[in-house]
């Protein structure tokens, strides 16, 4: 009986609440547009022309630095280094 009582009051429940998606009406509203796409495009170049644009999510740009070792100097470099990553050095 009490199981019988049970899912009916989640069945009752169920029904109240499953109407309750959107209560303030978000989805019927529309957008609109305040510019078109061609002039958004034309001055995000502009910006982008300017260096107004940030860069990554800190907006730093990155300086480019020339190498001063070798390819053969960095391979033996990672083949002896000891490091560790991951669950590897865990378990150490």
């Amino acid at each position: 009986m009490k199981t019988l009582v049970l899912l009916a009051t989640l069945a009752v429940s169920g029904v109240a609440f499953a109407n309750d998606v959107d209560p303030n009406g978000f989805e019927k509203q529309h957008f609109t547009a305040s510019a078109s796409r061609a002039t958004v495009v034309a001055e995000l170049k502009a910006a982008q022309a300017a260096g107004q644009m940030p860069v990554g999510e800190l907006g730093v740009r990155v300086q480019p630095q020339a190498s001063v070792k070798s390819r053969a100097d960095v391979a033996a470099e990672a083949r002896t280094s000891t490091h560790r990553y991951g669950e590897v050095a865990e378990i150490e």
